[in-house]
């Protein structure tokens, strides 16, 4: 009778190693945006400097336009409360995203506001996408 084959199991372990990864987040996984705090993190990352690329200002932008435009109904327009939080915060400070933001937000509201508008001219020079 032929007996059983041994194992080690740090051998096991070790020839499984190269298929245990650590999940990574999708750039292309939509994220929704829960609340304004979780908004000006993002805003506050991206004023930083601490995230860059094209794949975070894709997500920067794909977040905060679904947070600000397609989260609350009416769907395709921004209150005007949440127009002044946001203006309040990107108008003085702008981020490197912030005018792919603005004109990601102009093309996707059904009826843009003059002052998002004349915001987004005004970095139009800083447009980079």
């Amino acid at each position: 009778m032929a007996s059983p084959a041994k194992f080690e199991p740090s051998a096991v372990l070790d020839a499984l190693a190269p298929a245990i990864e650590e999940p990574r987040l999708d750039p292309r996984s939509y994220v929704a945006v829960g609340s304004r705090e979780e908004a000006e993190y993002l805003l506050m990352l991206d004023h930083s400097g601490a995230q860059t690329g094209p794949e975070w200002r894709a997500f920067l932008i794909e977040a905060l336009v679904g947070f600000l435009v397609w989260q609350r109904q009416p769907f395709g327009e921004v209150s005007e409360t949440d127009l002044d939080w946001f203006l309040g915060l990107v108008a003085d400070a702008p981020s490197p995203a912030l005018p792919a933001l603005l004109f990601a937000l102009a093309r996707e509201l059904n009826d843009t506001p003059e002052r998002l508008m004349v915001l987004a001219l005004k970095h139009a020079e800083a447009r980079d996408f």
